[in-house]
């Protein structure tokens, strides 16, 4: 995979086109790999995620399963990537530019077992994981699956427009907002909470929104 970095934006390319960007036990590596470089860079707020060629990815590369090239320990480093992206304060853009699924190999789709039915809804989830059937982009923006479907010829501007949506982004309330969104469904209430009024503590103390204030200030000022 290629990793390009450009100040607060980062460009990961899944580079497999030849296999439609199927994943072997090297692209589990380097995807924890990629993963980790993005985590030690305070200076990266975007990662722009996409696959080469005419696919985002196919999931695990048969071939290499198949021929005992792939087992547990690429299974579980590449979990380790997903789970690192979701709990990173930085924010990934997937553009799914072509296939994005799980093929049919006899096994769970691992941790989608626990993000799809909170994505979708349980009964939906159970139909898509235990039927594996593949569906149109369109199906899938009407389940959640994903925000939003261009037709194939608008993606690659559609894509950059979004990116630029998020870096335009305030960076404190952006981080904030993602990793609280993120543990919404894995502590209660109270303790969500707790940790919503540390972060809105550091937003409130951070140069950004003393710069919005300011700019309010100025534009209208109080009457006196």
């Amino acid at each position: 995979m290629r990793l390009e970095l450009a100040g607060p934006l980062a460009r990961l390319t899944l580079e497999r086109a030849e296999v439609l960007n199927a994943g072997d036990a090297r692209f589990a590596r380097d995807l924890k790999a990629a993963v980790a470089t993005l985590g030690a860079r305070p200076e990266v707020r975007v990662i722009a995620l996409t696959g080469a060629g005419r696919a985002f990815s196919t999931g695990v590369d048969l071939t290499a399963l198949a021929h005992g090239e792939v087992g547990l320990a690429d299974f579980i480093a590449w979990e380790d990537a997903m789970t690192a992206m979701e709990r990173m304060d930085k924010l990934f853009i997937a553009g799914i530019n072509g296939h994005c699924r799980e093929p049919e190999e006899r096994l769970i789709p691992s941790m989608s077992l626990w993000r799809l039915p909170r994505l979708i809804g349980l009964a939906r989830a159970k139909e898509l994981i235990l039927l594996g059937e593949s569906v149109s982009a369109r199906t899938a923006e009407r389940y959640g699956v994903v925000n939003r479907v261009v037709a194939a010829g608008d993606f690659a501007p559609a894509f950059e427009a979004t990116i630029e949506r998020f870096l335009a982004l305030p960076p404190a309330s952006a981080r904030a907002s993602k990793v609280l969104a993120t543990r919404a469904f894995d502590v209660d209430f109270e303790a969500f909470r707790k940790e919503m009024e540390t972060l809105l503590a550091g937003c409130l103390e951070s140069a950004e929104h003393r710069r919005a204030m300011a700019e309010i200030r100025a534009r209208k000022p109080r009457a006196r």
